[in-house]
């Protein structure tokens, strides 16, 4: 078995679909030895920013000189994005030596994909003896394969109608799954503003025992900059006061998101962990996470986002309002059949001059003639082109001064445009 049979076999897995529970990820675990056990975990759930957060708290405690593993799903171009530690991805060699080595042992219990991948995680951070690792759960929390860790923080960023068949039909039933990653004692940080989920979380906590910090109750932020390059802000926590901080994502939504982390490493910082203020602002100005608000070109002016959900979408629109008030934005669309893809095409609608609807390549892809259809009543202009490729190709053939392309609607549709254009510099140089 070679990598690439490896990740095969580990893709072949999703056909068995999701099963929530953590009985059989627990005596999987459990049979090669409880790797999950052997180093502290910050646990991160939420509809959205979960992998932004992660990525932030990775930054900040690599700039402390932390060995930090950094777990997250899903990937854009490369399966092994989701298993980090620093900038370095798993192995490949990893990978195919633990699919090889546990293949009869997945097939007897047997385990999903994210299962397998989880535990693979687990197993190359216990080996790689990481001082903590930042995971990101897959679905959920209560339930989730990740929700097996011994955590230091749990964060949930926010909450919002995802996964509704999974998860619950309201906002109060899907924040009660979230708050399962809530253990005995441990704080837990929210960026959540909602009434309802805050009443949950409040709940959770009190029943364990667990300190319950909002960014919006212990942190104020003054924001003094927001553009292309990121933003720059001053902090004030109850302990700390950082001035002049660079954020090196884009976007007014990841300053929650740094809240987040920022209050998470106080939490680290109390408890004896030593991460000085000069390791708050190097990992701040120097965080990367692809696919968010990502400038892939400059002419055309090409962003690529991987918004996934009505919440997020709304999200890109205030984000590019604020950033390009007078541009006009040509957006290559391809979502996912599970979400709720009418309301994803009203706030597409509300700053798209054209649309450009494709099909990335998955099972679970929304049909693109469906969702023209939907198009079509709402009366915004729109173009068919089912391959994503020549779909972003065309959208560029059409950009005009004043135009940006947006490439966006799934980690998926990201993901091809990226690897497309990986290709093309690999094939010029």
């Amino acid at each position: 078995m070679d990598y690439r049979q490896a990740v095969s076999y580990l893709f072949d897995l999703e056909k068995f679909g999701i099963k929530l529970g953590l009985e059989n990820i627990t005596r999987f675990l459990d049979r090669i030895g409880n790797p999950h056990n052997r180093f502290p975990a910050i646990h991160v759930a939420g509809t959205n920013g979960k992998g932004s957060t992660a990525a932030i708290l990775e930054a900040l405690l690599t700039s402390a000189g932390f060995k930090v593993g950094l777990y997250t799903s899903p990937h854009l171009v490369d399966f092994r994005e989701r298993i980090r530690i620093g900038k370095r991805p798993v192995e490949r060699e990893y990978v195919t030596e633990f699919v090889r080595s546990k293949k009869d042992l997945i097939e007897e219990i047997p385990v999903t994909f994210f299962e397998v991948v989880s535990a693979l995680a687990f197993s190359y951070f216990a080996e790689q003896r990481v001082n903590i690792a930042v995971c990101e759960t897959g679905l959920g929390g209560r339930l989730d394969a990740t929700n097996v860790l011994k955590t230091e923080v749990s964060i949930i960023t926010n909450v919002d109608l995802e996964h509704t068949d999974h998860l619950g039909s309201s906002v109060s039933e899907i924040a009660r799954e979230k708050a399962g990653i809530i253990k005995e004692g441990v704080p837990t940080v929210t960026a959540s503003n909602n009434f309802e989920v805050k009443r949950v979380l409040r709940n959770t906590c009190r029943k364990r025992k667990a300190p319950l910090v909002s960014i919006y109750d212990e942190a104020q932020w003054l924001v003094k900059e927001v553009g292309l390059k990121g933003s720059r802000l001053d902090v004030f926590t109850r302990s700390n006061k950082y001035v002049n901080l660079r954020l090196n994502l884009v976007g007014r939504h990841q300053l929650e998101n740094a809240m987040c982390a920022l209050l998470a490493i106080e939490i680290l910082q109390d408890n004896g962990w030593r991460v000085p203020k000069r390791a708050v602002r190097e990992g701040l100005a120097q965080v990367v996470w692809r696919g968010r608000l990502e400038l892939l070109s400059k002419r055309p002016m090409v962003l690529a986002d991987v918004a996934h959900n009505p919440p997020a979408m709304k999200i890109i629109k205030e984000n590019l309002q604020e950033l390009f008030p007078e541009k006009r934005f040509l957006v290559v669309l391809g979502i996912l059949s599970n979400k709720n893809y009418v309301e994803m095409l009203n706030e597409v609608g509300r700053f798209a001059k054209v649309i450009y609807l494709t099909k990335p390549i998955t099972e679970r892809a929304a049909d693109p003639e469906l969702l023209a259809r939907e198009v079509s009543k709402q009366g915004l202009n729109f173009k068919v082109i089912p391959v994503v490729k020549e779909a972003y190709k065309y959208a560029l053939s059409q950009a005009r001064p004043g135009e940006v392309v947006l490439v966006t609607g799934s980690h998926y549709t990201v993901g091809e445009v990226m690897a497309a254009l990986s290709q093309e510099i690999g094939d010029r140089g």
